[in-house]
């Protein structure tokens, strides 16, 4: 075999031997997947593995660099196990606005240079996601989350930013049109305690989650159809009405409410 130089670091032969650059013919001295041969002479093929950096906490490792470097001012790097990269750096944490001039902050695919020969980080936007509870939901271009519209319901969720559709809210369906605002669900029915005032209603709901409840009997045929929460908290009909439903059940005082202004199932 040829002289062979290498720049390899490491190379594994069949022997127990380590060096740097070999400087001698070698026979058997690769797996035959490792050796290329032309014109009747074999060569090694190099066999490249990125390398693993182990930096300290306060460390990480720039772009197309050959080793770990101190975290600059204002950012925080928490150390570990890190891979060299030509394009990419990794183990550092921007803040959200960068106001001071640093060095190693940015791969060499996110800098750009202009003619005054001044170097300039590139941003790379993210869309930014917001997270609603229940009864809210985003609207268009905000990042704030609002209360869900009445005869809407909103479940609630995790949304990504976007400047002209709402998301999170939907029209209560025809076989539920009715919530009050800031309602996560639709409701089948509203019992109206009064034609004059609009608020003093309590919306229904099919499934019974308080004892005792209201019971209300849509068909007259004896067995309830829909319900309405009942409590010992002094609490109003509905969260928009400032008046209260009372019942006396066995001489204990209840107030009749819905899901928008009850406490939770008792």
């Amino acid at each position: 075999m040829n002289k062979i130089f290498s720049s390899l670091l490491i190379i594994f032969i069949t022997q127990s031997l380590f060096a740097a650059y070999i400087t001698n013919d070698i026979v058997d001295g690769c797996n035959v997947s490792n050796l290329h041969t032309y014109n009747n002479t074999t060569n090694m093929i190099p066999v490249f593995t990125p390398t693993v950096y182990n930096c300290s906490s306060g460390q990480f490792v720039p772009a197309n660099t050959d080793g770990c470097r101190s975290c600059p001012s204002g950012y925080t790097c928490s150390g570990g196990e890190m891979t060299f990269s030509e394009t990419k750096l990794s183990g550092i944490n921007y803040k959200p606005t960068i106001s001071q001039s640093t060095q190693w902050g940015c791969a060499t695919n996110f800098l750009h240079t202009d003619n005054n020969n001044t170097t300039n980080m590139i941003p790379v936007f993210q869309p930014m996601e917001i997270n609603c509870h229940p009864g809210y939901y985003l609207t268009a271009n905000n990042i704030e989350c609002s209360p869900c519209l009445i005869d809407n319901k909103c479940p609630g969720g995790t949304y990504t930013f976007n400047e002209t559709n709402d998301q999170g809210i939907e029209p209560c369906p025809s076989n539920a049109p009715h919530a009050p605002a800031g309602s996560s669900v639709c409701y089948p029915h509203i019992l109206h305690l009064s034609n004059e005032i609009p608020n003093d209603i309590i919306y229904l709901k099919s499934t019974k989650t308080t004892t005792p409840a209201l019971n209300v009997d849509m068909n007259n045929d004896g067995v309830a159809d829909v319900f309405a929460n009942m409590t010992t908290t002094r609490a109003t009909m509905t969260s928009a009405s400032e008046h209260y439903l009372k019942i006396l059940v066995e001489g204990v005082e209840y107030y009749v409410c819905d899901d928008s202004s009850c406490p939770s199932a008792e």
